[in-house]
């Protein structure tokens, strides 16, 4: 940026001409002039260009300050003019001059990797092979860094400033030099993506940070803000603790802690904005069960949308998973390991600034051991009877279960319930026709419960109407059995047995009608017989009370003509 630093001895001549011409009465007005030049052309330096003081020693020159503390010593003389020295070559003991921290000499200042997950890599100087990052690799002036998917970095100088990258992101260290004792000159090239910026304010040492992207300057001292930039070359700024200044198309605003920026490629930096508050997260609990984990937020008024990471740090740098849901969505985790981890969310308003980050708020999660998958089909969710089966598969690091039936969703009606239940099958008590609701968890060693199963919804139904059997008729060569029909779409189960208690089946048949017609027995005997009925779901009621019938042993009317055939015989012999 240009130096606005004007020329005193022009002032000086206007003020000297109208001294002269003018009226004592004018004197007052025209220091009041020169002050307020003096004020304000000293304040427009202070914003364009940032310099340090210079305390003069004895035998101390221009030249020699230039040969020691100057990248080129020739610039002594632009040392003269700022200071508006009348005979550049004579300054005296104590004396302070003012130098520009763009002419210091500097000293490359490296950073270290500090922290690095995923796939992260470097580019050094003119090199084309990209690196992969570890712990403790130096990163130094004219290196590129880069951060892929789910990926993240983070890079600490010796000035114990903090640059981190997130996500998908791309940048060059143009610059990373200490001035002597006097000043730290960072300069960051953001390609893609978003940087954060974390600078302590240095004690008794000038520090210039610049974040640069193609459409904006944010620099800084002694701050942490965000420069983010898009796929359309916006930049965003956003401040979280101090102040920066935005540069582009020749103009600067100043971004106080809580307000952000937006620079569209080719356009000057819109009025800062405050950012959004962060969203509340609703429903927080002591600790999480089930998977898919599931967060809601109410954000607050102006956001659009919402940015939720969970990490395994209270600074947001170890990240398992991150999303941006639109205002009143959910933020998912469908599969997450045993833990401890951190939630940390923030708003994003209309312009895509995104706002104050909430305190990191503790997520406690086990989900081990894992609910069990109940056996059932769903043609099986209404049982017949005035009882229950279920059963379900083992889990792994379970040790027993927890059984719950309810009257009531909710489970506040509850029927029946069992803990440390060791068996992977259950059968209900004898209960009331109707609507109940069954689920299940798992018990570990150390007495932990894991989460719920699915609620299972069943209904305890009346079996299907018992048909009573009317007395069956026989005849001569035919029985004729009948029974009561029960209703339309009702099938029948018949069966005939040669002892009451139907050990024995002799016939087994489902049967449209309620009747049939059976060709007669030739076996003499006792013959009983009984139906149930089936409703259209397959499911059979209890059988009739067993009715009976004899078949009588008929007249021996062969043996009796053999007998006589016998004695005819013998009456010829004799």
């Amino acid at each position: 940026m240009k130096s606005k630093y004007y020329n005193i001895s022009i002032a000086l001549d206007f003020f000297k001409i109208h001294n002269k011409i003018s009226s004592l009465i004018l004197l007052p007005f025209f220091s009041l002039f020169f002050f307020i030049f003096i004020c304000i052309n000293n304040y427009t330096l202070a914003i364009d260009e940032q310099f340090i003081e210079y305390r003069v020693n004895k035998k101390d020159c221009l030249i020699k300050i230039g040969k020691r503390i100057l990248t080129d010593p020739s610039k002594w003389r632009e040392i003269a003019k700022i200071n508006r020295l009348k005979d550049p070559y004579i300054i005296r003991p104590e004396q302070m001059l003012i130098v520009p921290i763009r002419l210091l000499k500097g000293s490359p200042m490296d950073g270290t990797v500090t922290f690095v997950k995923g796939e992260t890599f470097v580019k050094r100087g003119d090199d084309k092979q990209w690196e992969r990052l570890k712990l403790g690799d130096k990163i130094s002036k004219g290196d590129t860094l880069k951060t892929e998917d789910k990926s993240t970095l983070e890079i600490c100088f010796e000035d114990k400033s903090i640059l981190f990258m997130r996500p998908s992101t791309l940048l060059t260290i143009d610059n990373s030099e200490k001035k002597g004792i006097f000043a730290i000159v960072k300069s960051i090239n953001l390609k893609a993506g978003k940087a954060i910026s974390n600078i302590k304010s240095a004690t008794g040492t000038e520090s210039r940070h610049e974040v640069i992207t193609p459409s904006a300057i944010a620099s800084a001292r002694g701050t942490e803000f965000r420069v983010s930039i898009d796929e359309k070359v916006t930049t965003r700024s956003e401040v979280v603790d101090g102040k920066i200044f935005v540069y582009a198309q020749n103009v600067q605003v100043e971004v106080k802690k809580g307000e952000g920026t937006i620079v569209e490629l080719g356009a000057k930096p819109i009025k800062p904005v405050p950012l959004a508050k962060p969203p509340k997260l609703i429903d927080i609990r002591p600790i999480y069960k089930d998977i898919p984990l599931v967060f809601s937020f109410e954000p607050e008024e102006g956001t659009k949308a919402i940015r939720a990471v969970l990490t395994k740090d209270k600074d947001g740098k170890d990240i398992i998973f991150e999303d941006t849901v639109k205002a009143g969505e959910r933020f998912i985790i469908s599969n997450l390991d045993d833990g401890l981890y951190y939630l940390i969310i923030s708003g994003i308003d209309a312009l895509g600034l995104e706002g104050e980050q909430q305190e990191a708020i503790t997520i406690k999660f086990r989900a081990n051991p894992l609910p069990p998958f109940i056996k059932i089909k769903d043609e099986d969710l209404e049982f017949v009877g005035k009882s229950a089966e279920f059963s379900w598969l083992k889990v792994k690091d379970a040790v027993s279960y927890h059984i719950q039936i309810a009257r009531d969703e909710k489970f506040e009606n509850m029927i029946e319930e069992k803990k440390d239940y060791k068996d992977l099958k259950y059968k209900t008590g004898t209960m009331e026709y109707g609507q109940y609701y069954f689920r299940i968890c798992s018990q570990a060693f150390d007495g932990y419960e894991g989460g719920w199963s699915n609620t299972v919804r069943f209904k305890l139904i009346p079996p299907p109407p018992i048909p009573p059997m009317e007395k069956p008729s026989v005849g001569k060569d035919s029985i004729f059995l009948k029974w009561r029909h029960v209703g339309e779409g009702i099938t029948y189960h018949f069966q005939m047995a040669s002892d009451e208690s139907f050990k024995e089946i002799i016939m087994d048949k489902k049967l449209e009608k309620s009747e049939i017609i059976l060709k007669r027995p030739k076996e003499p005997g006792i013959y009983y017989v009984r139906t149930s009925s089936i409703d259209k779901k397959g499911r059979e009621g209890s059988f009739s009370l067993p009715q009976s019938f004899e078949i009588e042993r008929g007249f021996p009317y062969e043996a009796l003509g053999i007998i006589m055939g016998l004695g005819a015989i013998s009456l010829m012999l004799f």
